[in-house]
């Protein structure tokens, strides 16, 4: 029994330390192809190695209801597709690790978002966590305290803040529309059909882009193992640790081991990427993962 308890927790931590893994090696391939081209192929090597269970299913990939279809090419276009570009481009202009923890102000926003659409009330003390979390992630941000970019225009490093957030916005809007999705269809179903849309998505992005990808770069055996662990160990893989942990763990339980993600990442990138916080980053982000997670206590 005890190892069946510790199985769900279990499993949420192992997907933590491969999302973890996943910025040592994005941060490089960038050299090499542009943000589009990159997310493209993680999606292609995805559709592939889905491909065969597509198949043995595929009566249950037409089991969603007919109003859902726009919903769920959204999701596909929007946060599998333009959420992960914006947060793939946010590294070539900040510290990855800003970018990462910048992600952690979802429940944030989700619990605005489920607020505005939805009709659903915070939790009492939401709104001082809230304000503490948003708090914490200008200075994580900005830890010079300099917005000279709103009268002079975005720099780069505020464009790469701003991508940030425009992903954390969109994976966000992404959870509180997949909330009522996910009532109607299955989750394998919903799964496959978000990475299809968005690689239909990114193909569209690739045709009307002036960075297209060079068919040489595949033939590299460290671009292919590259593309390969990016899509399949720290996507589909981690995701389905993720939520087969989920399934087995409370909320409270799974909302504590999911910190593993942002401070395994800090670690792991500042070691092989050479991208530390400073001190002042450094409690910014200590105070953000502490908001953040009495928010997701909350609800």
């Amino acid at each position: 029994m005890a190892s069946r308890a510790l199985l769900g927790p279990a499993l949420i931590g192992l997907a933590a330390v491969l999302w973890a893994t996943d910025a040592p090696l994005r941060y490089p391939a960038l050299s090499r192809m542009s943000p589009v081209s990159l997310v493209f192929f993680e999606h292609l090597f995805a559709m592939a190695a889905l491909a065969a269970w597509a198949f043995v299913t595929r009566p249950r990939l037409s089991l969603i209801p007919r109003r859902d279809w726009l919903a769920l090419a959204l999701i596909g276009a929007g946060a599998s597709a333009t959420a992960t570009v914006l947060f793939t481009a946010s590294f070539r202009l900040v510290n990855p690790s800003v970018a990462i923890l910048i992600q952690k102000l979802q429940p944030v926003l989700v619990v605005l978002l489920a607020l505005l659409f939805l009709g659903e009330r915070p939790k009492p003390g939401f709104y001082g966590w809230a304000g503490l979390a948003l708090a914490a992630g200008t200075v994580l941000s900005f830890p010079d305290l300099n917005f000279s970019f709103i009268r002079k225009g975005l720099d780069l490093h505020s464009r790469g803040v701003l991508y940030s957030l425009a992903a954390a916005s969109i994976w966000a809007t992404s959870t509180v529309a997949g909330k009522s999705l996910l009532k109607r269809s299955p989750a394998s179903a919903v799964t496959f059909w978000r990475y299809a849309f968005g690689l239909a998505s990114l193909a569209l992005f690739l045709a009307f882009s002036a960075a297209r990808p060079d068919p040489g770069l595949l033939s590299a055996g460290s671009m292919l193992g590259t593309l390969a662990y990016l899509s399949l160990v720290s996507g589909l893989l981690a995701m389905s640790c993720y939520y087969k942990g989920l399934s087995r763990s409370t909320a409270s339980v799974a909302t504590f081991v999911e910190l593993l993600y942002p401070i395994t990442a800090v670690v792991v990138n500042t070691f092989f990427l050479n991208s530390p916080l400073d001190p002042v980053q450094a409690v910014a982000a200590t105070i953000l993962l502490f908001a953040v997670t009495r928010i997701s206590l909350l609800n």
